[in-house]
Parts: C-alpha cells; structure tokens; sequence
C-alpha cells in the first residue's frame, strides 16, 4: 500500500503531461491551419481559439506539476515523521 501512495504524485505529473502534450499539438496545428484556412479565417477566430488551447494546455502542465511536486512532498513529510 505504501508503495501505491509513494508513486501518486508522478501519475498526476504524467497524466498532465499528456493532456498538455495532446493539447499543444491540437493548438499548433490549428495554429498553423489559420495560416493556410485564409478566407474561412477572415475574423481571425481559429487563431484565437488556438492560442487559447496553447494557453489552457500550458496553464494545465503547470498546474499539474505544481499537484504532482506538492503530493510527493507531502508523502515524503508523512512518512518522515
């Protein structure tokens, strides 16, 4: 069992890290479709709506890492004491 807990903190660290990986891929290449898409992007939304994918799989990469770190520093303190 406490080999369980030990190891919980880099599941979330590497569950993150696939939902950011597959979410930057899904924002480059949207980005990079804006480029090409030019009359179907006149008001320029599949740029913006990229950019915020990019932002969102950003912002979810740290925060998940930031859970990752603070639940193994967590289990480090517990067993510790």
């Amino acid at each position: 069992m406490k080999r369980m807990e030990r190891y919980e903190g880099k599941e979330i660290t590497q569950m993150c890290k696939m939902i950011a990986t597959v979410g930057l891929v899904v924002g480059i290449s949207l980005f990079l479709l804006s480029f090409v898409a030019n009359a179907y992007n006149k008001d320029f939304f599949l740029t913006i709506i990229s950019l915020g994918v990019i932002g969102a799989s950003m912002f979810m990469f740290g925060f998940g890492t930031f859970l990752g770190i603070l639940m193994e520093t967590y289990g480090n303190s517990k067993t510790s004491v």
